[in-house]
């Protein structure tokens, strides 16, 4: 395991575990084959994001943090970087249950778009609500005007 800045590598078994277990919809299924990153603040993991249903050039990603301070331009940019830079993806989908406004709002933030449903997909009642970030639409790997990242 190593850290870098805020975030966790090799320790996707741990990470994973975490998310799923506050992901209703994935629970002890878990997420299969996966890589994961977590967020640390000090010896604290805040949680972290799961790569899973890796098909060469489109993953999914899913998430879960215990607090909303993990979110920092250099994490963002750190957690970005593996589907779109490591794995070469040209677009990443992430999937939410309709009732987690908190959620969607954060998917939204992040600078997914909302592309559809998946009627009852998260527990055969409640619909999952689908968004798509192409590669070239991600702010976090962008540089500004004066040649640095965004911040």
């Amino acid at each position: 395991m190593q850290v870098v800045g805020s975030v966790l590598y090799g320790a996707d078994e741990i990470v994973s575990a975490l998310v799923a277990s506050r992901i209703p919809h994935v629970g002890a299924a878990g997420f299969g084959p996966c890589a994961a990153l977590g967020v640390v603040r000090g010896d604290k993991l805040l949680g972290g994001v799961v790569f899973h249903n890796y098909h060469g050039h489109i993953v999914e990603m899913s998430g879960a943090f215990d607090r909303a301070d993990w979110i920092r331009p250099s994490t963002l940019r750190r957690l970005f970087s593996y589907p779109f830079v490591q794995l070469g993806c040209a677009n990443m989908v992430t999937m939410t249950p309709r009732n987690n406004k908190k959620a969607r709002k954060l998917d939204e933030f992040l600078g997914f778009r909302f592309v559809g449903n998946l009627t009852g997909g998260a527990d055969g009642i409640t619909d999952l609500m689908i968004y798509e970030m192409p590669r070239d639409a991600c702010r976090w790997l962008k540089e500004r005007d004066d040649g640095k990242k965004n911040t």
